[in-house]
């Protein structure tokens, strides 16, 4: 049996009866040691080879089984994702008045006596001066043992009589006039500032809402709902960009594309990484490094929020051209970064912990999964909004000091850093302390400085109502997928 019998590609061959040899491609492995024996001028493999064959033969594969319908065309690709940012933006819409009102008291400082939004004439103003008989102001500072028609007279009314001759009575009557032209004036500043809000409580949501459609109508309920939309898709965008490069570089799957929790209220699920510590590291750096990039963005949302819709630029890209800096302003470099991070650390680690430390599945024991997995959300709450009392007021003290005419509708508290904000909104913003309006500590009592704890958590009631919904909505789903014989 000499190779040269073999030599032709369709021959059968006599050690593999049943094998046909393919008309296209590369020859078989054995015609072609075969065909290596022949004189080295015999083209064996051709140059180049008809691939247009190849794509004959996969079309004439069946697919159906596989795929349900066809692929998508651009069109409706186009139209999923206007469906899309319909949905989002709409989603910002409903809670957006909810954000402004939080904000709104995130920011203001409140007076001694409970009154925030005053301007401070009126704050620390005097007591109400009474007119007498002659139109000279009077005041309650008088001396109660002084008698009482000490500048009337039963003479006649003259234009003479109007000025007492005494020395004590053109004093008393000058420290009046000036008392009522400050007064006055306070009276003037009021009325020229008619925008403030007269907020009597720190954590009524309700009355800041109330207030803003009296004084603005729906644009001031709605205020910067575009801004926080453009955020809030940049952030996401930003973010899992971001969390899948740092995944890539160093060779581990992407957190975001592992399964996410049955809860579904955004956590990451990383207990099924194969290196779950460094999947968490990403999810945190990620979060960190899309807060400072849009940290002038949300300045803009926050300066359109707490100033008149009265006052210009109310748009986004002249507001950005008020800022002196479209880059992170050192001051909030540290309140910036513990609100992007700490949250995500929290609600990222909590599936790791519930997991491989608890020994909790959500497919085995979902309820007590999802009950604990609620609960690190509470937490997380309560751990961001002191962050975000900070962050906010911080943002407006970097918009204050670049522009001093800014017109805001409530006063907003100092900002000191981090430690420093929390400290005076607990122990010296607010109370019963010395300026208040009417309220003052009787003989033995203590006046009370400062607003304790519960002024670090303005607007909580916020975020529980949202995590309450969701968590209901998750739970709901939940159980009607396993009444219907679903996966969970």
């Amino acid at each position: 049996m000499s190779p040269s019998s073999y030599s032709g590609r369709d021959a059968p061959n006599p050690l593999r009866p049943y094998y046909i040899s393919p008309s296209i491609g590369q020859q078989p492995l054995d015609t072609a040691l075969y065909q290596s024996h022949t004189p080295p001028s015999r083209n064996v493999f051709p140059s180049k080879q008809p691939f247009s064959s190849a794509r004959d033969i996969l079309s004439d594969l069946d697919y159906s089984d596989y795929l349900s319908e066809a692929s998508p065309s651009v069109a409706d690709m186009v139209r999923e994702w206007l469906d899309q940012a319909l949905w989002k933006y709409m989603s910002v819409l409903l809670a957006q008045p909810f954000e402004v009102a939080k904000t709104v008291l995130q920011c203001q400082v409140m007076v001694p006596g409970g009154a925030a939004g005053l301007s401070s004439g009126v704050v620390r103003g005097q007591r109400p001066l009474y007119m007498d008989d002659h139109g000279y102001a009077d005041s309650d500072d008088s001396d109660p043992d002084e008698p009482s028609a000490y500048f009337t007279t039963s003479v006649p009314t003259s234009p003479s009589n109007h000025f007492p001759t005494s020395r004590t009575s053109y004093r008393r009557r000058c420290a009046s006039s000036q008392t009522l032209s400050a007064t006055t004036t306070t009276s003037t500043n009021s009325h020229s500032h008619s925008h403030k809000l007269i907020l009597h409580s720190s954590d009524s949501l309700l009355e800041v809402l109330s207030q803003l459609w009296q004084k603005e109508s729906a644009w001031g309920v709605w205020k910067a709902t575009n801004t926080s939309f453009i955020y809030g898709v940049l952030h996401k965008t930003i973010e899992c960009w971001t969390r899948s490069l740092l995944a890539a570089l160093l060779s581990i799957p992407d957190p975001g594309l592992l399964p996410s929790s049955v809860l579904g209220i955004g956590s990451l699920d990383i207990a099924d990484s194969p290196s779950p510590w460094a999947s968490l590291g990403i999810a945190v750096a990620a979060a960190g490094i899309a807060g400072v990039l849009l940290s002038p963005l949300d300045i803009v949302r926050t300066r359109l929020i707490l100033t008149p819709t009265t006052y210009p630029p109310r748009s986004l890209a002249p507001t950005l051209r008020t800022l002196q800096t479209l880059s992170l302003p050192s001051p909030l470099l540290a309140p910036t970064l513990l609100h992007a991070t700490l949250p995500t650390l929290l609600t990222t680690s909590t599936p790791l912990f519930l997991r491989q430390t608890l020994q909790l599945d959500p497919i085995q024991t979902p309820t007590a999964y999802s009950l604990l997995t609620f609960l690190s959300h509470v937490g997380e709450l309560f751990v961001r909004l002191p962050l975000e009392t900070v962050l906010r007021r911080g943002q407006m003290d970097c918009v204050m000091k670049g522009d001093r005419s800014v017109v805001t509708v409530v006063d907003v508290g100092a900002y000191r850093g981090v430690v420093g904000t929390m400290w005076g909104i607990v122990r010296e913003e607010g109370g019963d302390g010395e300026g208040g309006v009417g309220i003052a500590a009787g003989p033995g009592k203590r006046r009370k400085r400062g607003q304790g704890a519960e002024g670090l958590w303005r607007g909580w009631r916020v975020g529980m109502w949202g995590l309450v919904g969701v968590w209901g909505a998750a739970a709901l789903g939940g159980a009607q997928g396993s009444g219907q014989g679903g996966e969970f």
